[in-house]
């Protein structure tokens, strides 16, 4: 009987890894043919030079008016989109806070084309995903824009459905949102 015994879990336990092999397998052969889009390359001086940053979300259309074309697209100085560009992109579709309180107007307070350790300076430290070198879009706007505050009880005092200024960050290559806040 401990024979029989210890042959069955052997065997279930050689059936159980196959399961989970063949699991792994196919998940593998999946994820390589359904990506969430394609990565940043990073620049040379990333240590390994193989490691990649998640794209953000699609925003700023590249533009043909910042002089950019396929040789310069991809130059560590050169963005791919001007800040006409980003003042357009805002007119268009607002702030990613929600609207301005009525009767305000988005002001723009500051678009720059910065590396990433400079933007992350700006926003007191935060982290914008990109190697400190990288070349990202800098916005500060002012509103004040409405928003909605869900985590504060309905008795909590001092809280306010209006918030002054806010701040964005974009690849300078592709155009892509990396993060934004308000104050």
């Amino acid at each position: 009987m401990t024979t029989r015994f210890k042959v069955l879990c052997g065997v279930a336990l050689l059936a159980i890894i196959l399961l989970i092999g063949a699991a792994v397998t196919s998940n593998t052969v999946l994820a390589s043919r359904f990506q969430k889009g394609p990565s940043v390359a990073p620049q040379p001086n990333t240590i390994g030079g193989s490691q990649t940053y998640p794209p953000g979300v699609p925003a700023i259309p590249i533009s043909t008016s910042s002089g950019a074309n396929a040789n310069t697209v991809n130059s560590a100085s050169t963005p791919a989109f001007t800040k006409n560009d980003v003042i357009t992109f805002f007119n268009k579709h607002g702030f990613f806070a929600g609207p301005l309180v009525k009767g305000a107007h988005l002001k723009f307070l500051t678009i720059q084309f910065v590396t990433a350790k400079q933007a992350s300076n700006l926003m007191n430290g935060e982290s914008v995903g990109r190697p400190d070198t990288y070349l990202v879009c800098y916005v500060k706007v002012e509103g004040p824009f409405q928003v909605k505050y869900e985590e504060a009880p309905p008795t909590a005092k001092g809280t306010s459905n209006a918030v002054d200024t806010g701040d964005a960050v974009f690849d300078a290559h592709t155009g892509n949102l990396l993060v934004w806040g308000t104050y």
